[in-house]
């Protein structure tokens, strides 16, 4: 089996202002996609912080100096970038996709490995 076919989900459901699992889970994925295996992130309420924050509100994060450094790369190289919907109707943010934990749970089959953050 090819590597092309082992498609990884990346959940990360931790705040990254107070964890500093987002930060590793963020720099750890980009080895999984340096070897060009396929992978979707997916972002609970907790993490959209890291959609819309700058790159020097990062800074301030928990492990924020590899925030800045690989998030834009992770956002960038991802297959699919999702994040969980604001149940307020909030608008919704320029990167990434919104999904519902629904749907989440409909489209998780279609992973071979889960990653949880």
């Amino acid at each position: 089996m090819s590597s092309s076919t082992h498609r990884t989900l990346l959940l990360i459901k931790s705040n990254p202002e107070e964890d500093s699992r987002p930060a590793e889970a963020v720099r750890s994925s980009l080895g999984l996609i340096a070897g060009e295996i396929p992978l979707s992130v997916y972002l609970f309420r907790e993490a959209h912080v890291l959609l819309s924050a700058s790159p020097d509100e990062l800074e301030d994060f928990e492990d924020g100096e590899v925030l800045k450094r690989f998030l834009p790369m992770l956002l960038q190289m991802a297959a699919n970038v999702y994040y969980e919907p604001d149940e307020k109707g909030g608008p919704p943010f320029d990167k990434g996709h919104p999904l519902s934990l629904s749907d989440l749970g409909k489209m998780l089959p279609n992973f071979d490995h889960t990653i949880v953050f």
